[in-house]
């Protein structure tokens, strides 16, 4: 089953007009069936929205590390239905705070994917083609998991971070197609939900869940648990991470840290977990990072008393970039035999100065995340260095990079710290 959402136009702006006299206290939520346990709170995005509005925000947030462009709306989206507000709840300039659910859920953010996945995957990206009025759509049952298609060639879509004046505002229209993935149908209550049916404009208004959507989403997972853990702050040493905040249990909590496995399956979806981290007065964790497997973005952590929605935290920001997962920014140098390369013709990378016999991964991206990309669009190759910390790769550029402009690095782990290359920038003809 899909739930679309359509845009109001002619005929369709007076049925929606209708809905808007109504009082704000009227009830209009509806809800589809189910809802997400605990081990289906990731999303992802699988980045192939065409044209460069979708992704003109390049700017780096404090709030949101790592993630920019429709990347970012999206994940914006999705935290504006958490039981609180996501860090400081800043970085969007069209409303005051990101995160106003109120209840007990909690999306957790797990970044980008490599394909548009199954039905039941998580994961947002675009689809071809057009329907009528439909701007996007989520498929459900939602039990075992959604997916959620934009329409991409019927309109242009804006990533923002601002208000939206032209074109369709990715993070309004995500925001409404998440609700659908949390269980909830279309509100014909006043108030302008971000649930109702049709929007008119650019959508941005639909970034801020109203009364209506709270409460239906309250219904399905009550209100926010007294008990629920919470989370202040977030500090980095090195491969030590700190976090305060309340409400965590005394030596069993799980820290939830976003995975860098970069597929397009269910197994992407799957946090990294770091297991029994006891508390000081319930107030305080303390932990070492894993030697791999994770990435920056956010953070969560989960009380391990039971199984109820109530135990797992808001997700706050995380960004070990500057140590941990990122200790050895650009100390490795890369190079490229040209930076215009041709379609269809050969590029050869080369390195120096990395650590000696360690695997390295060649990755790109289509927007700068200097000076360690926490996520990328793809692998160009990967490899092991040679024992006097060099090596070199070559690839024919494919045709699909024709008009684009991408940046590349490689990343190395040795000794339980990640090193980086610096950012070479590509300009394709």
């Amino acid at each position: 089953m899909k739930n679309i959402l359509r845009l109001s136009t002619g005929g369709l702006i007076l049925a929606g007009a209708s809905f808007f006299v109504m009082g704000d206290s009227a009830i209009g939520y509806s809800t589809i069936g189910g809802s997400l346990n605990l081990g289906q709170r990731d999303f992802r995005v699988y980045d192939n929205f065409s044209g460069s509005p979708a992704n003109n925000n390049t700017t780096n947030h404090s709030n949101w590390p790592g993630y920019t462009g429709a990347e970012l709306a999206i994940w914006k989206g999705g935290a504006e239905w958490n039981s609180r507000a996501h860090g400081d709840g800043s970085g969007d300039g069209a409303q005051s705070v990101v995160g106003s659910g109120g209840a007990n859920m909690t999306f957790f953010w797990e970044g980008m994917a490599s394909g548009i996945g199954g039905s039941n995957d998580n994961i947002v990206s675009s689809i071809s083609g057009s329907s009528g009025g439909v701007l996007a759509y989520c498929e459900t049952p939602i039990n075992d998991g959604w997916r959620i298609r934009f329409y991409g060639d019927a309109w242009s879509w804006q990533d923002g971070p601002g208000t939206v004046n032209s074109g369709m505002d990715i993070q309004g229209v995500a925001c409404h197609e998440l609700g659908h993935s949390l269980g909830l149908g279309h509100s014909t209550a006043g108030g302008s939900p971000t649930m109702n049916a049709y929007i008119s404009g650019t959508g941005s208004g639909q970034r801020s869940i109203a009364s209506d959507d709270i409460a239906g989403l309250k219904s399905i997972y009550s209100a926010r648990d007294s008990n629920m853990p919470w989370i202040d702050n977030v500090a980095v040493s090195g491969n030590t991470v700190t976090i305060s905040g309340g409400g965590f249990s005394a030596s069993t909590n799980r820290v939830w840290i976003m995975n860098d496995l970069l597929d397009g399956g269910n197994s992407g979806g799957a946090h990294e977990t770091v297991a029994d981290v006891p508390s000081s007065n319930g107030t305080s964790l303390t932990f070492q990072l894993p030697a791999s497997g994770w990435e920056s973005g956010c953070i969560a952590v989960k009380r391990t008393t039971g199984g109820t929605y109530g135990n797992l935290s808001e997700s706050h920001p995380f960004d070990a970039s500057g140590g941990g997962g990122g200790g050895g920014n650009d100390t490795a140098n890369l190079t490229a035999n040209t930076y215009t390369p041709n379609i269809g013709t050969g590029i050869t990378f080369s390195w120096t100065n990395a650590p000696a016999s360690a695997a390295y991964n060649l990755v790109y991206s289509f927007t700068d995340r200097s000076p360690f990309f926490n996520t990328y669009n793809g692998l160009v190759g990967s490899g092991t260095n040679t024992a006097w910390g060099t090596g070199s790769l070559y690839r024919i550029v494919p045709n699909r990079a024709a008009g684009r402009t991408v940046f590349i690095e490689c990343q190395y782990i040795a000794g339980g710290v990640v090193y980086d290359t610096n950012t070479i920038r590509l300009d394709v003809p």
